[in-house]
């Protein structure tokens, strides 16, 4: 199930697929975010700024933190989003009980959760040629895109 939907939402393009719709997409962080809020209110949810991702695969992160929304509080949880469709991820949370509310959350709102350890264990080969060879965290979930150089300067 992970791979077919790993695979369903592959692009050509490194960064957001053709035809993405970047109003639509902030309307929708804001909406998950108040649900997130609401579902987890015993701990403070915070959203990046999507500037921050703009030139990444990752479309934003939500920071999990024990009602503490200090710079240095003790990060619980990362949810991560993708420029690509509905995939979405949990990163750095080892309480299994958070980790079932938050991704509840997320599928109840109509994401597809794929575990970021499988996502970052599988080696990418498909359609976008400048991601090749490194994982599927890098070509859906990534701050930070890792491209193949000779790849992507041909386009």
């Amino acid at each position: 199930m992970w791979d077919k939907w790993l695979a369903d939402e592959d692009s050509v393009n490194a960064l957001a697929p053709t035809g993405y719709d970047d109003h639509a997409v902030r309307t929708r962080i804001k909406e998950l975010g108040q649900r997130l809020r609401g579902s987890l209110a015993i701990y403070e949810v915070r959203p990046s700024s999507t500037e921050l991702y703009q030139d990444s695969t990752g479309l934003v992160e939500y920071r999990v933190t024990k009602g503490d929304s200090r710079p240095l509080a003790p990060t619980l949880a990362w949810i991560l989003l993708s420029h690509f469709g509905d995939l979405a991820t949990i990163k750095d949370c080892p309480d299994p009980e958070l980790l079932g509310q938050i991704r509840s959350v997320l599928e109840d709102f109509g994401l597809k959760y794929i575990p970021y350890e499988y996502a970052a264990s599988k080696i990418y080969n498909g359609l976008c040629k400048a991601l090749v060879g490194f994982s599927w965290a890098n070509r859906y979930f990534s701050l930070v895109v890792k491209l193949n150089t000779e790849e992507s300067r041909d386009g």
